[in-house]
Formats: C-alpha cells, structure tokens, sequence
C-alpha cells in the first residue's frame, strides 16, 4: 500500500515511534503546509507541499495532526476524488488490529472485527455507538457557580469549568453515555449486579459523578474520591442536596499515605458495599492499599476498570481473588486510546473493560 503521511508533528512522530509503519507500508513521504519543511527530510523521508498530490496518487493520505477535520477538507478541496483514501491518526492502529485477530474465532471477536473493517476503529467498536452521534442534549449554564450542567436522570450534573462551552460539554456527556449503555462493556451494573438500597457505596475517581448521581436515592452513604480540584468544584454542586449522605474527598487513591495521596484502608474505616473504581491505570496498587477494608467488609461488590494497560485485568482479578471475592468481567473489549500525554504507546490489543468482584 503506498501512502502518503500529512504531518510531521508531535501526533506524527508518536504513532510513528510507535509501530513498524515503514516496514509494513510503502511511505511515498510526508507532507506539510509549512514552506520551510518543504524538501527535508522527516524520519528519512522528503516532506513534500500538497501540490505533491498533483504528481503523486497514493493508495492512502494518512492525516497525523490535530487538525484532521480542517487537513480533510483542504484535500477534498483540491482533489475532491481523493475523499475515499484519507484516514485519521489510527489508521495504523485500525489495520494492526485487523491483522492481529484475523485468524480468532470467537464471535465477540469477530463482530468487533467486522464493525471496525467498517468504521474508524474508537474505543467502543459496537453499532450502539451510532445512536448517540446525533442525540440532541440539552445543556445549560449555571451563571451563580458558572458551570454548565445537564439533567441527568432528573438530577442537575455539574461539570469542570475547563468545559466551557456547551459543545465541549455535549461532546463529553455524550461519551458519558455512551460508556454506560446497556450494551456496552464499560457499563459498571445490570440486572443481576447492582446496588442495594441502604448500600455504603465508594466511587474511586468519581469525576464529574454521573455513576453516583445514578444511585444516590438507594445509597446510605456515599464517599466521593476525585484527585482533580475542577472535578471536586463541581461535584460539590452535583451533590450539594445530598451533604448528608455524602462524603467528598479529594486524594490520589494508591497503598501509601503521604500527602495529597492515600489509601482505602486510611481513609474508610467502617465497612462498605460497593466499590466502583476507574483511576487511569493505578487501580492494582489502589486495591492493594484496601486490605482492611475487605476484611472488615462482609458483603462487599466491585466493578474495577481492567482496560488501562494489557495486565490490569489479570493484576485485578489477582487481587480481588486474594481478598476471597469471586471474580467476572462485563462482556466485550474496548481499544483503549490514553490521553496525549501517556500516548506513548498505544497497544493493538482488545481488553476487558470492568472486573466485578463479589463475595
């Protein structure tokens, strides 16, 4: 396949980096709209003006930049047949998963495999995806507290001051919802695992709190553990009606105490229900740091995010087995995209999403 790469930034030199690109793909070259980069090389390869398209036909315009929607259109206007061979930065991603589960027979597998053979490969590779792309949310602007918020089952869900628009905000609740569909694998609790009324619950990186602001008419009590001061900010206003069942704090949650970090068995001292945690990869060494609180807790029920790197499913179902629960995962796989910062690495592999513990 002969390609062409637009792009030689940061996002270029990290998918780059990442995979065997050059020896799987004939790399015509790169090109840019900077005049300067015109006739360099860039990882051994000419970068070229856009007029290089006049000459050259690729099988491929691979966009690796943030601009993709502003890059697709520049093409389409300049060579409006060229709309069917531009791909966005996971192109590379999208074909290594392909070809790494090509020959797998399971039907979870397979069903992932034929959506993305179809569509851009994202984080959920499932048609429920589809019904949310364009559903209308309301969202509205508090200017007391100057925070936008949506009505979420009925009840006001605040929001981080840093989205500060109501397309940023529209943009984020509706990954919300779609992580928590019925039919997706992030989905925390179903009909036959789910919160009892009276329950003493622990959300762990509670974030803006919509898994909580879901069940805080059947809890008992609530401890909200966020790290991030904007998410903190806001969830005071989610839960403000509710102080008196509601325990918020604001802690990196890890097996060590010192500072603005600390663990479970530090913090909670009276036995619980039900521990929901997704804390970007630092949920084993969270749990570790909870050995007294399972000891102490005798009817106790977890829904741990496992998707943060190859092993946390099996690290998590490790140590929930430890503490003598029984262990599950919710059906399907995700493609984890890390955020930019840890984007150092993005595996090709599919995960497990949650690992729900019980005894």
């Amino acid at each position: 396949m002969r390609i062409f790469i637009w792009g030689t930034g940061k996002i270029a030199k990290r998918v780059l980096e990442d995979g065997d690109v050059f020896d799987t793909y004939d790399v015509l070259g790169f090109i840019d709209n900077d005049p300067v980069k015109a006739n360099s090389l860039f990882k051994g390869k000419h970068v070229f003006l856009p007029d290089i398209l006049d000459k050259i036909k690729p099988d491929k315009i691979v966009i690796l930049t943030d601009h993709y929607n502003e890059i697709k259109k520049q093409i389409i206007s300049m060579y409006p047949d060229m709309g069917m061979v531009i791909e966005d930065k996971n192109f590379f991603y999208r074909c290594a998963i392909l070809e790494r589960y090509k020959d797998d027979n399971r039907e979870e597998i397979k069903n992932i495999l034929k959506n993305i053979e179809h569509n851009d490969v994202q984080m959920f590779n499932y048609d429920f995806v589809e019904k949310y792309k364009k559903l209308s949310i309301d969202v509205k602007f508090d200017s007391r507290c100057k925070m936008y918020y949506v009505s979420h089952y009925d009840k006001r869900l605040y929001f981080a001051k840093s989205l500060d628009s109501e397309e940023k905000v529209r943009e984020y609740y509706r990954c919300l919802l779609i992580e928590q569909d019925l039919e997706s694998p992030h989905k925390y609790l179903d009909n036959d695992f789910n919160i009892n009324p009276g329950d003493v619950v622990v959300d762990v990186g509670a974030a803006e709190g919509n898994f909580s602001l879901e069940i805080i008419d059947k809890v008992s009590k609530l401890y909200l553990i966020e790290s991030e001061t904007e998410w903190i900010e806001a969830l005071r206003e989610t839960f403000k009606k509710y102080q008196e069942k509601v325990v918020i704090i604001q802690k990196f949650i890890t097996s060590v105490n010192a500072g603005k970090y600390g663990s479970l068995d530090h913090i909670i001292s009276e036995p619980i229900n039900f521990i929901k945690m997704d804390i970007e990869g630092n949920e084993w060494d969270a749990l570790s740091g909870a050995k007294n609180l399972f000891e102490k807790s005798k009817k106790l029920k977890c829904a741990i995010c496992s998707y943060h790197s190859n092993y946390d499913e099996v690290l998590i179902k490790d140590i929930l087995e430890k503490y003598k629960m029984k262990c599950s995962t919710t059906p399907g796989y995700v493609w984890w995209i890390p955020p930019v910062s840890r984007w150092n690495y993005l595996s090709i592999r599919l995960r497990r999403c949650i690992v729900r513990g019980i005894k």
